[in-house]
Formats: C-alpha cells, structure tokens, sequence
C-alpha cells in the first residue's frame, strides 16, 4: 500500500486534505491471434488497461470505447465492461495484446474519472506495466515495489490529462454536468447559459471532442438511463419518464418510441 501525506510526497501537498492510498492487486498480458470477444465482468476495483498493439472495443455499461496501439483507459469500479479484440491490420500481423493491471484506490485524486478515461499516446505506461505483469507471473511481487510500479502508470495518465486543451477540459466538464444532472431538462440552450458560452461555440467544442451534438448526446444518456431503469427496477413508466426530466409522460412516450421503435412498456416487457 502506498499513502500520500503532504508531508513526505511535496508533489502532492496541493492535495494535502485528501490523502490517497493506492493497493496494486493483480496484473495480466492477454494476446489474441484472431477477433475475440470478451465476456461481460463487473469490477469491484479500478482497472487500468493498456493496448500494445491491434485494436480492442470495449463496452462499459452500454458505452463503445474504441482503443488502438497506445492507448491507455482506467476503468472506474461498480462498472460493467466486454469487449471484442481485433488482430492488427498490419503487415506482420501480430494480433491485439494489450495489458490489464487491477488496483484499489481510497481517494482517486489525479484526474476527474467518471466511469472511465482513454489517454492517446500512452506508450510510457508500458514499460512499468511489462515490469509489473513480470513480477506478478513469476511471484517476486515486493508489495511496496509493485505499489510504485502501478502508480507510475497511473502517473503516464494524469501527464497526458494535464496536457489536454481548454477547449477540451471545457467538454469535458459539460460531459460530467451532462452525466451528473440527467434528471433535470437539459437543452443545449440551457447548458450554454449555465456555463456562460455562446451555445454554437460550446456545440462545435463539444463535437470535436465528442463526435456528437450536444443534444444528441443528452438524448443518448437519458436514453441509456431510462432503458436500464425499465430493466433493472420495476419504477412505472410514469416514474422514470420524471427522473429523467419530463413533466409530460406523453412527450417521454413519444421521444422513447421515436427512438426505439416501441413503447416503454413494450421495451420493458421484450427484454425481461
């Protein structure tokens, strides 16, 4: 276990009013010759991964996450993920291999992380993690050693976040408001006002960030959200239609039915 206190770690005394512990807890290498899927799993702790090579598309809680050769993604607890594996398409043909290191976190204070991160440009988490994986197969795991190992990698990711533009970390927080707020009435319009931009100029910073419209993404997540609800809970219609945000139950039938093809309560029924 490794603990951040202000008074040993000065590169974290800004952080000093919450401490950090940080417990590496298993670390694996999987190659695939050939397009593989990966079984759903639901993760109790963090889990870092980190592609090699080829391309890997993970599936966390509904969301595609596309990743290629040297990306690096950190996955938050109490998420699910499967994914598929695709060989690479290069001339040598050496198939996807990517590295996935599991830890604990008491306090995740390097970087805002909803349910996950992807950080292009990585390749300085892989040495770390080919160290990490090593000692772990072969069982000379020193607790304090690979402690290190997984933060170093971690560390790979908060340098690649600190380095974003402030027109990213501007769609950044309209995501996270956009994701933190789905029971209210969002609108491209009000979010604008909200956080005091132009709302075309918030829109084309959104999108490149993002590839969709501001509102098409809130349609998606509210989408999302109320499908999980009808499959998951046994809250009426009526009920999910207003955590989501609409006062009118006519409007949240015709917005489900104008994107899936059927009623709430035809969808619900259909999947269970």
């Amino acid at each position: 276990m490794i603990r951040f206190e202000s008074n040993v770690y000065t590169h974290y005394i800004a952080k000093k009013e919450t401490p950090c512990t940080i417990d590496f807890l298993s670390a694996s290498l999987l190659e695939f010759e050939r397009k593989t899927k990966i079984n759903q799993t639901f993760l109790n702790n963090y889990q870092l991964i980190y592609l090699s090579n080829g391309k890997l598309d993970l599936i966390i809680d509904g969301e595609t996450v596309g990743l290629t050769a040297g990306n690096l993604a950190i996955v938050s607890p109490f998420t699910t993920y499967s994914g598929i594996a695709n060989p690479s398409i290069s001339a040598d043909n050496t198939g996807t291999a990517f590295y996935i290191a599991e830890f604990s976190c008491s306090n995740f204070i390097f970087f805002p992380l909803e349910k996950y991160a992807v950080f292009k440009g990585a390749n300085a988490a892989e040495s770390p993690l080919a160290e990490l994986y090593s000692k772990h197969v072969r069982g000379e795991a020193d607790t304090y050693i690979c402690d290190v190992l997984m933060l170093e990698t971690i560390y790979v990711a908060e340098r690649l976040a600190k380095e974003t533009t402030p027109q990213q970390q501007l769609a950044t927080k309209v995501r996270d408001y956009i994701l933190q707020n789905l029971m209210k009435p969002l609108t491209a319009e009000s979010l604008a006002a909200d956080f005091c931009y132009n709302k075309d100029y918030l829109g084309r910073v959104f999108k490149a960030e993002f590839g969709q419209t501001v509102k098409d993404y809130i349609n998606g997540r509210k989408l999302a959200l109320a499908k999980k609800l009808l499959t998951t809970s046994d809250m009426p219609v009526s009920a999910v239609g207003q955590f989501l945000g609409w006062s009118d139950l006519n409007q949240f039938l015709k917005y489900f039915k104008y994107h899936e093809g059927m009623t709430p309560a035809q969808y619900r029924k259909s999947v269970l």
